[in-house]
């Protein structure tokens, strides 16, 4: 269905909101999770949200000089600088039906930009449970590009 809770609700029983649907919802109005909450709370690891991802395949057609981890750390870098957050939160308030100060907290403080050792373990510990409910054949390997092409972790 399309984002609108009203008429997920009309409907069903519950709905499900993400993204920037997510962001605009009153909590006051309705009883709601969320999923990172319930993540952390029943597990004690962090929940990762979104990541990068290249396919094998377009990194055989890379040239050899490309810094694929660099260019991602450039990109999301320049992206927490403070003129960026403040461009971010000026374009997207409006859109949003947010304040700019929501919007740059919600960026600087609900979100975690690194992949570290906790978020590892939360994403394997993730991809165990969805292979164990039969959500996934089996828990991917994880692998990761770094400046000498891939390593697996």
């Amino acid at each position: 269905m399309a984002p609108d809770i009203d008429k997920m609700l009309a409907e069903h029983d519950a709905g499900l909101l993400i993204g920037d649907p997510a962001l605009k919802i009153d909590r006051t109005r309705y009883q709601t999770l969320d999923l990172a909450e319930e993540w952390i709370r029943h597990t004690g690891k962090p929940f990762v949200f979104a990541f990068w991802a290249v396919r094998k395949d377009a990194l055989k057609d890379a040239g050899p000089s490309l810094d694929l981890p660099g260019v991602f750390q450039q990109s999301r870098d320049h992206g927490l600088e403070p003129s960026s957050l403040d461009q971010i939160a000026r374009e997207w308030a409006s859109r949003l039906d947010m304040s700019e100060s929501d919007v740059r907290s919600y960026l600087t403080q609900n979100i975690h930009y690194q992949l570290d050792t906790g978020c590892l373990e939360g994403l394997r510990l993730f991809y165990r449970y969805a292979a164990e409910i039969g959500a996934l054949p089996a828990p991917p390997e994880l692998q990761f590009v770094d400046a000498t092409r891939a390593v697996a972790l």
